[in-house]
C-alpha cells in the first residue's frame, strides 16, 4: 500500500483545491458573459415617432422595428401624445436614425409637421413665443416647421445617421437635419395620406433594404425597381428623395 505524509496530503488538498477553484471561476465568468444585455450603452439607438397615431395608426408597427433590431439597433417607439414639442427640442439629439412618420399642413408659406403635442384651449398661449417666431403653429395639430429644427439644432448636435420623414412635404426639413449633423436625409416632396397602410407598406420595405445592408442610395434605388416591377413605372406613388450622403449605411 501506498503510505502518504501529513505534508503528502496536505499538498494534494491544496491541487484539488485550486482546480476547484479554476473551475468555478470559469463558469462564474461564463454566466456573467452569457447574462450581459443585448444592447449596451454603445449599440446603435433609433427611434420611431409617430405622432399621429390615434388616428392614423401604424400598419405592422413590428414591420419597422424587427428589421432595426437584427441591423443591431436599440428602438425606442414613442406614439400619439408621447411625442410632445418637448421631446422634439431636445430628444432626436439621443439616436443615430429617426423615423418619424407624420403629415404636415401649411401655413403662410411655411410647412408644419404634426408633432403628438394635444391641441387644447390654452395651445395658442403655450406656445405663444415659438408661434411668433415662426417655429411652432397650431391648427390641425401642433406642429413644427424647418426654423424649430435650425434653433434646437445647431451644427454637431445631432448624431451623423440617418433620417427619414415619413410626411408630405418632409423634404422641407432636409436643410434642418442635415445642417444640425446628419449624414443623410430621406423624405418626401408632395403630397400622400397615411391612411391605408401602403405608405407604411413602400416604408418598410425602405427600411429592410437599409437592415440588409444597401447604402441610402441603393436602398432608394431598389425600392423604385420593386414599384416598377410589382406597379408599373407610370404608377402613381410619392417620390422618394435622399439629400447627403448617399453612401451611407445604417
Amino acid at each position: 500500500m501506498l503510505h502518504l505524509s501529513r505534508e503528502g496530503c496536505e499538498w494534494i488538498l491544496k491541487r484539488i483545491l485550486l482546480v476547484a477553484l479554476l473551475v468555478l471561476s470559469a463558469v462564474a465568468g461564463f454566466g456573467h458573459a452569457y447574462a450581459m444585455p443585448l444592447f449596451t450603452d454603445t449599440s446603435k439607438q433609433a427611434v420611431f415617432l409617430s405622432p399621429l397615431e390615434d388616428w392614423m395608426p401604424t400598419w405592422n408597427l413590428e414591420d419597422y422595428v424587427s428589421p432595426l433590431e437584427q441591423a443591431g439597433y436599440h428602438v425606442d417607439v414613442l406614439l400619439g401624445e408621447n411625442v410632445t414639442v418637448s421631446f422634439l427640442k431636445t430628444g432626436l439629439a439621443n439616436y443615430d436614425l429617426i423615423i418619424l412618420r407624420t403629415d404636415s399642413f401649411p401655413h403662410e408659406g411655411f410647412s408644419f409637421f404634426c408633432s403628438g403635442e394635444p391641441v387644447k384651449s390654452d395651445s395658442r398661449k403655450t406656445f405663444e413665443n415659438e408661434i411668433s417666431s415662426r417655429e411652432v403653429f397650431v391648427g390641425i395639430c401642433v406642429g413644427f416647421s424647418l426654423i424649430f429644427l435650425l434653433h434646437y439644432y445647431p451644427p454637431g448636435a445631432l448624431r451623423h445617421g440617418l433620417v427619414y420623414v415619413l410626411a408630405s412635404h418632409s423634404t422641407e426639413l432636409a436643410t434642418g437635419f442635415l445642417s444640425g449633423g446628419v449624414a443623410v436625409f430621406v423624405g418626401y416632396d408632395d403630397d400622400h395620406s397615411l391612411y391605408w397602410g401602403m405608405m407604411d407598406a413602400f416604408s418598410q420595405r425602405l427600411i429592410r433594404n437599409l437592415s440588409n445592408g444597401y447604402s441610402t442610395k441603393e436602398a432608394v434605388l431598389q425600392l423604385y425597381q420593386y414599384l416598377n416591377l410589382g406597379h408599373g413605372a407610370t404608377a402613381d406613388w410619392p417620390t422618394i428623395h435622399y439629400y447627403g450622403d448617399g453612401t451611407y449605411k445604417i
